[in-house]
């Protein structure tokens, strides 16, 4: 598929980035949600240039963690995010439909992006189910606390 038809490209990487990565961020969810409640996954990407990368055949490392709801305002607080935009997604954090969607935060070298996805063609228990069931695929090592990947 081209990365132009996907989902109404618009140039934007990170919808590439978390269609080829929608299974871990969807685990680090439901794991997340199951162990810890309600939260979001932080997921911390370093690319020098999106534009050089081929996002069907090039691996991006990456690190993301589940971040309870307990802790949301002092790590986005490290992220010098402003206090509304904070309370907002506390807000979000509160509402949103573990089952059915993923509260997203992609830092891409100190710049925040948030998404919520939402009407997903797998739902986070199915990408956790799969990503367990195909575990030595994925070279996962298992997670010590609160469902931290890398």
């Amino acid at each position: 598929m081209r990365n132009d038809l996907w989902q109404g490209y618009c140039g934007y990487w990170q919808n590439l980035f978390i269609r080829e990565n929608l299974l871990p961020l969807g685990h680090a969810a439901w794991q997340g949600f199951t162990t810890q409640g309600r939260g979001m996954v932080a997921c911390d990407v370093a690319i020098i240039n999106t534009e050089s990368v081929d996002w069907c055949s090039d691996v991006v490392e990456y690190t993301a963690r589940f971040v309870p709801l307990s802790d949301i305002s002092t790590y986005l607080q490290t992220l010098n995010l402003t206090a509304t935009l904070i309370e907002r997604l506390i807000d979000t954090v509160q509402t949103y439909d573990p089952a059915q969607q993923i509260l997203l935060l992609i830092n891409e070298n100190g710049r925040a992006d948030i998404n919520l996805l939402q009407h997903l063609a797998i739902s986070p228990a199915a990408c956790y189910q799969q990503m367990q069931q195909r575990w030595s695929e994925f070279q996962l090592e298992t997670p010590t606390h609160g469902g931290c990947h890398e």
